[in-house]
């Protein structure tokens, strides 16, 4: 029995979609016979998909099962239905433009048997810009000496510092993550920080795996966080980083989102 699912949002499936979701796809190949995929895709996308489906001979593949819904597009809204729907010991997340590196899941395994007392693993993650240029890695530092309080392990004390971890490309236990909720879609720009705050606060342990495990692509236009900088409907102030900065540190205590409001200063 497959353990592990493989969660990927889609929002829309233009010309380009389409060659990165053959990419995304494609990185899996190398584990298929140990994970299925949970694409989460709105329900108009439902003949455009199937027809990709087929053509690129991804259903003989891969074992996939879509997820169409009438939710709203975005990241947070349609991770949440997936791991709400996730049936398996295990989930990952899987951005469209993202890519599993060949060792993902032979590194996962080989700590995920040594370290039983673990809820998550997070792989080393090389950034890339939108052309594949190298960027910076993520998630490395719980490796340096003195950093945590644990080497190789995330913790609360350290998050307070410092909230650049990624996400996506980790391995989550399923049970755990809905038992201390799941990402709160109220909250801009830092709502995979709040997450890992309050997962480290209510003693869920996180351990990162030294191996670059998975490719992120940083800041490719019209992405959420390209549009928290770039587009005028969603722009972020730095007043307004700061304040989502703080409201992740005030709502990590809470399992469910609560009222937030907002007001420029």
């Amino acid at each position: 029995m497959k353990e592990i699912t493989i969660i990927l949002p889609i929002y829309k499936l233009d010309d380009t979609d389409l060659l990165m979701l053959d990419n995304a796809l494609n990185s899996v190949v190398n584990f298929h016979n140990d994970v299925k995929i949970s694409l989460i895709c709105p329900i108009k996308l439902n003949s455009e998909l199937s027809v990709f489906l087929d053509d690129s001979g991804f259903r003989q593949k891969l074992e996939i099962i879509p997820f169409y819904h009438k939710l709203k597009t975005d990241f947070i809204t349609q991770v949440n239905l997936g791991i709400e729907k996730c049936d398996t010991k295990w989930f990952s997340i899987l951005e469209i433009d993202d890519e599993y590196k060949p060792i993902w899941l032979s590194s996962m395994d080989e700590h995920m048997k040594a370290f039983t007392d673990v809820d998550v693993f997070l792989p080393i993650v090389k950034d890339v810009n939108a052309s594949g240029s190298f960027m910076n890695f993520t998630n490395e530092s719980v490796w340096a000496y003195g950093f945590t309080d644990k080497q190789g392990y995330l913790d609360n004390s350290v998050l307070l510092e410092f909230q650049n971890y990624q996400t996506s490309g980790g391995l989550f236990k399923t049970e755990v993550i809905k038992n201390n909720g799941m990402f709160k879609d109220n909250i801009k720009l830092t709502f995979s920080y709040e997450f890992f705050l309050r997962l480290t606060y209510n003693g869920v342990n996180i351990m990162g795996v030294p191996r670059i495990g998975y490719q992120h692509v940083n800041f490719r236009e019209n992405s959420l966080f390209w549009l928290y900088k770039n587009d005028e409907k969603y722009k972020i102030t730095e007043n307004g980083v700061k304040f989502w900065l703080e409201t992740a540190k005030k709502e990590y205590f809470f399992k469910n989102k609560r009222d937030i409001t907002y007001v420029e200063k």
